[in-house]
């Protein structure tokens, strides 16, 4: 299970592992639920016969993004997280301004970080990292996107 890290943490070495994927392609959706960008996915595994038992994932999503309001409003969202198997990653809110639908609809660069933590058990948990995207009174997606992982075991 992941454990809310504290409102910060410390890292004094490089990571031991670091992750990395990426894709030109556009995806845009329409959906007010959770959807996975196709491949900003990285498998990771925890436990006994895996990389490590704990860790703690720093992850980065960096992306060209569009938001198009549907009310005319500048009110359209288009917001992004990063689930570690079934768990959204630190920050949790419930208002991931990716980006907005103000003004003219334009492709511009966005990029977060999310973090979780995992502490060390024996039982082999699979907490595949995978992007996703919803909107709120827009539609919206992302191209030429990067998602990086850096894994520092506990």
């Amino acid at each position: 299970m992941s454990v809310p890290p504290e409102q910060s943490f410390r890292i004094t070495k490089p990571a031991n592992i670091t992750y990395g994927v990426w894709d030109e392609t556009r995806f845009e959706t329409t959906s007010t639920s959770w959807v996975e960008v196709p491949g900003a996915k990285i498998n990771l595994m925890l436990g006994q016969g895996k990389p490590s038992y704990g860790a703690l994932f720093v992850a980065t999503f960096s992306a060209e993004a569009l938001c198009s309001d549907n009310n005319n409003d500048g009110q359209g969202l288009l917001q992004a997280t990063v689930f570690f198997g079934d768990q959204q990653a630190q920050p949790l809110s419930g208002n991931h301004r990716y980006a907005t639908a103000r003004g003219n609809p334009e492709w511009s660069s966005h990029t977060f970080l999310r973090t979780a933590r995992f502490e060390p058990e024996m039982d082999v948990r699979d907490v595949t990292a995978r992007v996703k995207l919803r909107v709120n009174g827009a539609s919206g997606g992302v191209q030429n996107w990067v998602f990086k992982i850096e894994r520092f075991f506990l």
